[in-house]
Order: C-alpha cells, then sequence, then structure tokens
C-alpha cells in the first residue's frame, strides 16, 4: 500500500520519483499480488479525451507492466487526482474505486481503505467549500472547456500541497480522522489511511489504524501478509503488528 507521491511532471525535479519508480519495478520481478494506491499519486491530473497530463509517462508505463505482470492493482482517488478516470484506467490496467472508502477482505481480514480528505470532525472549510468544487461533475465539465496548456498551469498554480510538506516536518494525526478511524473499527479490522503524509501504525482496542505516509520525505510502504502489517519508512522497517486473520492464500502491499 503506497500513498501521496505528489508526482509533478517530468522533468521537474522530485525527492521521490526515481525511488518510486525502483519500488514498482522491483514489484514487477515479484510474485503477482495486489498493491493499493490510496490517491495523490499527482500533483495534478485531469483527462481529456484525446490528450493526458504531459510529464507522467514514465510511471504510467510503471503501473502498466506491473499489471501486465499479473498484479492487480486498485486506485483510490485523492484530492489531487480526483478526476482520475477511464484513460488512467486503460492506461495502466488499475481498477478505480472514486468512493469514500473501500470496504474488502484482504489476507483473511476485514479491511477499510481511504485517502481520508475529509473524514471525521473539524476542517470545515475543506468539507463544504473545496472539496464538493473538486469532486463536482460541473466543474469537471468546466475545467474540460480550458485547452490543457491553459488548466495544468491553472491547476498547478492551487495545487500546493507537496511543497507546503517539504518546507515542514509532518504533524500529527488530525483529531477528527483519528476519532473516525477508531470507530470504523467496530466493523473491520484494519483500516487505512493517507491524506496526512504521516506514517504511523496505531494498535487500539478494535484493531490498528495504519496512516500512510508520502514519497516526498518518508518513502513509506506498507505491506500486509498472513495476518502481519509492517510499515517501512525510507526503506527500513518502522513499525509491525499482527491481526488475527483466517488462513488463505496471497499477499497484499
Amino acid at each position: 500500500m503506497i500513498a501521496d507521491a505528489h508526482l509533478f511532471p517530468e522533468p521537474e525535479p522530485h525527492p521521490g520519483r526515481e525511488r518510486l519508480l525502483s519500488f514498482l519495478r522491483d514489484l514487477t520481478g515479484e510474485e503477482p499480488g495486489y498493491l493499493w494506491v490510496l490517491g495523490d499519486l499527482f500533483e495534478f491530473w485531469f483527462e481529456y479525451r484525446s490528450v493526458i497530463p504531459d510529464g507522467y509517462h514514465r510511471i504510467l508505463q510503471a503501473l502498466r507492466d506491473l499489471t501486465d505482470s499479473g498484479w492487480c492493482v486498485h486506485f483510490l482517488p485523492g484530492n489531487h487526482d480526483a478526476w482520475a478516470g477511464e484513460r488512467f484506467r486503460r492506461i495502466t490496467g488499475s481498477e478505480i474505486h472514486d468512493r469514500k472508502y473501500v470496504k474488502t477482505e484482504m489476507n483473511g481480514l476485514d479491511v477499510l481503505l481511504s485517502h481520508g480528505d475529509a473524514l471525521g470532525r473539524g476542517d470545515l472549510g475543506y468539507k463544504l467549500l473545496l472539496r464538493p468544487i473538486i469532486r463536482s461533475p460541473l466543474s469537471r465539465v468546466l475545467f474540460y472547456l480550458l485547452h490543457p496548456d491553459l488548466s495544468a498551469p491553472l491547476a498547478r498554480s492551487f495545487s500546493g500541497t507537496s511543497r507546503r510538506f517539504l518546507r515542514k516536518d509532518c504533524e500529527g494525526l488530525p483529531a477528527g480522522l483519528a476519532s473516525w478511524a477508531q470507530s470504523m473499527l467496530s466493523d473491520v479490522d484494519l483500516v487505512v489511511t493517507a491524506h496526512t503524509h504521516v506514517p504511523m501504525l496505531r494498535r487500539l482496542p478494535d484493531g490498528c489504524h495504519l496512516s500512510l505516509g508520502d514519497w516526498l520525505k518518508s518513502f513509506s510502504y506498507a505491506l500486509l501478509q498472513k495476518g502481519e502489517l509492517q510499515l517501512y519508512v525510507d526503506g527500513r522497517l518502522s513499525d509491525s503488528c499482527c491481526l488475527d486473520y483466517r488462513e488463505e492464500e496471497g499477499a497484499e502491499s
């Protein structure tokens, strides 16, 4: 499981691009499994009928190579790539889940996955104003009317999340999101969120909450296999926990 790469279009420098590409290439050479990408893979993404954002061909090809090798790639759009759609699915072979969260079974565990924006209490400005605009079909139509040479710079000018995270240390989890994740553990064994760029594994009375980090500073990913959840940060095992599971084949990453 990975999230929040916030890839800039090439050739603009990005601190985690090469590491992420190497990570995906390494997966291609391993036994196929399931890769979940929990949003904000791109700093900005928009699809026209005949063109896609320039500067992302290598990451798109890496995902295509992964699915061609037998991996199942699941993508939950974040607030920066909420408009990922049919062209992204067709180019990469990924399955897109355009929902706030997804409940599924992994390795015999009931798991809930979400990008994590607008969940829990707080952040009313984003929930009431910005998120409805980002997710609105009308906004998509209006943006589509702009020429790509105009739309891409306009979108980038409003998209400064990654640069803000690069300029400061990651803060703790928002109280609203942490409380929401804990409440959802009444129905599942594991909750996985992203968005905050904070790599953290929380052990709670009813299960675990995994907060994925990013590929800007923490370069983190998580592996779930036979009930053991492992969180890797900057290439090293950072934390792990064991969950009760029902025996079955396969692994999730």
